[in-house]
C-alpha cells in the first residue's frame, strides 16, 4: 500500500472511518495507510478535524478519512462541531467504514451512530476492532441488521487485507474518475460449453485474432485478458476454457482449465454466457448460470450463431424457449449474434453496460420503505402455524450485486415463496436486468 499527501482536488473517492471516541480509528487509519500520520492515543476526543490520506490497494486508489468521535446526541460544543464535520465527510464519501469495540461489546451509541448514517445511503462496513481471538463472541453486533461483519485488530493487522478487498471492491466500479486513462476496468468474461463460438465473438468484439479460433473443442485452456474501451470504459473481456459437464473431464488439463473458468466468473463483474442457437440451452447452460447467479455476478444469455436458424424460428419464440430451461435466469437479457457475420456483436458490449448500471442501482432507504408498504399491501405475508408475520422495514446493505436486508418478528418462519414475491416486486419496480439481487431477513 503506497500513501501520499492529500490534494484538495483530488477526484479519487473517500473512504471514512466513523465511530465512537476510542474505539481505534486512528489506529486502523495509520494501518490502512501504512505510516503513522494520526495521533494515536487511549485518550478519547484526540482526533477532531478530518484527517486524510491518499492510498493504493491493489491497483485501487482512494483517500482514507479518519474522523473524530461521532456522539450523535452530545450538546456539548465540540462534540456538535465533529458532528457536523463527520456529515460533510459521508456526503463526499463513496464508502463509510463504521468502526465498533469488541471489548466494548454492542452499546446504545453504536445503535444510534449506524441510524444515523444510513439516513445518508452510503454503502457501510461494520468493523468489529481489537478482535484478537477467534472465540471472540460477536453475536450481539448482528443486531445492528448488517449483512456483514468484518472482524480485525487494527494494532496488529488483522483482517485488514480482508476489508480492503471488500472496500476496494465497492468503490472500484463506480467511484472512480471515469475517463478512458483512469476508470478502472469492468471485468467480462465469456462463458459457455466447448464450441459454441466463444473465442470467435471475442475475436469479433476487437476486431482482432487476438485467440485460438478452432473447430476442436478445448482450444482455449488459459484465460485470456484483453483489455479495450469501449464508450469510454475500460473493458477486459476474458476467454475462458469450454465448462463442459464433470463426466466428460478427462485430463488433468481440462480440470484446471474448467477451475480456472468458474474462478474468472468469481473474479469477474458480468458473465456473457454463450449459448449455441442451432443445439440450444440445456442442463449444462442452467448450471453454468446457476455457478454465475449464485457468486452475484451479472449475466447476459448470448445466443451466438444465430445466422443458422434466422427465419426458422423469430427471436421472441426462441427467448420463450430459453426461460422456460433456463427459469432462475429469466430477469436476464438476451442477445442474439452472429460471429460470422458479424451480427449484433456490439450490442453485447452495450447490454453489459446496461447490466453493470443496474448492479451498482441504489436504492434510498425511504423509497425502498415506501416500495415495502405496497408489495405488503398487495399481498400480505402468511401466517404459518397460527403466527402472524410482520415485516416492518428494510434497508439496501450493499450492491454488485444489489442486497437487502429486511426486518421481520419471524424472519426464520417465512417461506421462500414469499421470499421470491418480495424479489420478483422488486424486480417490477426497479427493473435490476442481470442483476441477481441478495434478500435476507433478520429479527427485529
Amino acid at each position: 500500500m503506497e500513501c501520499s499527501v492529500f490534494r484538495k482536488e483530488s477526484k479519487l473517492p473517500v473512504v471514512t472511518i466513523i465511530g465512537r471516541p476510542n474505539v481505534g480509528k486512528s489506529t486502523l487509519f495509520n494501518r490502512i495507510c501504512g505510516k503513522k500520520k494520526a495521533i494515536v492515543e487511549d485518550t478519547p476526543g484526540v482526533t477532531r478535524d478530518r484527517n486524510y490520506s491518499e492510498c493504493d490497494y491493489n491497483g485501487v486508489k482512494f483517500l482514507i478519512c479518519d474522523t473524530g468521535g461521532l456522539e450523535v446526541h452530545s450538546k456539548e460544543q465540540m462534540n456538535s462541531q465533529i458532528r457536523k464535520q463527520i456529515e460533510r465527510t459521508i456526503k463526499e464519501s463513496s464508502a463509510i467504514i463504521y468502526l465498533l469495540d469488541a471489548k466494548d461489546g454492542l452499546l446504545p451509541e453504536d445503535e444510534e451512530g449506524i441510524r444515523f448514517i444510513r439516513e445518508f445511503n452510503k454503502p457501510i462496513f461494520c468493523v468489529i476492532n481489537k478482535v484478537d481471538s477467534q472465540k471472540k463472541d460477536l453475536s450481539d453486533f448482528y443486531a445492528l441488521g448488517m449483512e456483514k461483519l468484518y472482524p480485525i485488530s487494527a494494532l496488529h493487522g488483522k483482517n485488514i487485507d480482508v476489508l480492503l478487498e471488500a472496500v476496494t471492491e465497492t468503490i472500484r466500479p463506480i467511484t472512480l474518475p471515469q475517463d478512458e486513462e483512469t476508470a478502472e476496468a469492468i471485468r467480462i468474461a465469456i462463458i459457455g460449453k466447448p464450441n459454441v463460438g466463444k473465442s470467435s465473438i471475442v475475436n469479433g468484439i476487437i476486431g482482432d485474432e487476438r485467440v485460438i479460433v478452432s473447430e476442436i473443442p478445448g482450444t482455449t485452456r488459459d484465460p485470456i485478458d484483453t483489455e479495450i474501451i469501449f464508450a469510454k470504459r475500460r473493458l477486459i473481456i476474458v476467454d475462458t476454457a469450454g465448462i463442459r459437464k464433470k463426466s466428460k473431464v478427462a485430463t488433468n488439463v481440462e480440470i484446471k482449465s474448467v477451475a480456472s473458468a468458474i474462478k474468472t466468473v468469481e473474479r469477474s463483474h458480468i458473465v456473457n454466457l454463450i449459448i449455441d442457437a442451432h443445439e440450444g440451452a440445456g442442463h449444462q447452460e442452467a448450471s453454468i448460470a446457476h455457478v454465475v447467479l449464485n457468486y452475484g455476478k451479472g449475466l447476459v444469455l448470448v445466443v451466438n450463431k444465430w445466422d443458422l436458424v434466422e427465419g426458422k424460428i423469430r427471436e421472441e419464440d426462441y427467448e420463450r424457449i430459453l426461460r422456460d430451461r433456463i427459469p432462475h435466469a429469466s430477469f436476464c437479457p438476451v442477445v442474439f449474434v452472429s460471429a460470422r457475420t458479424g451480427k449484433n456483436l456490439h450490442r453485447i458490449l452495450e447490454m453489459d453496460m446496461v447490466v453493470e448500471n443496474e448492479l451498482k442501482k441504489r436504492i434510498e432507504t425511504a423509497t425502498l420503505n415506501r416500495a415495502l408498504a405496497e408489495i405488503l399491501a398487495e399481498r400480505e405475508p402468511p401466517s404459518p402455524q397460527g403466527k402472524k408475520i410482520r415485516i416492518y422495514y428494510g434497508t439496501q446493505v450493499g450492491t454488485y450485486p444489489p442486497s437487502f436486508v429486511f426486518f421481520s418478528n419471524f424472519p426464520d418462519l417465512l417461506p421462500e415463496s414469499y421470499k421470491r414475491y418480495i424479489e420478483n416486486s422488486l424486480r417490477r419496480k426497479y427493473t435490476f436486468l442481470g442483476a441477481p439481487l441478495r434478500i435476507k431477513l433478520k429479527k427485529k
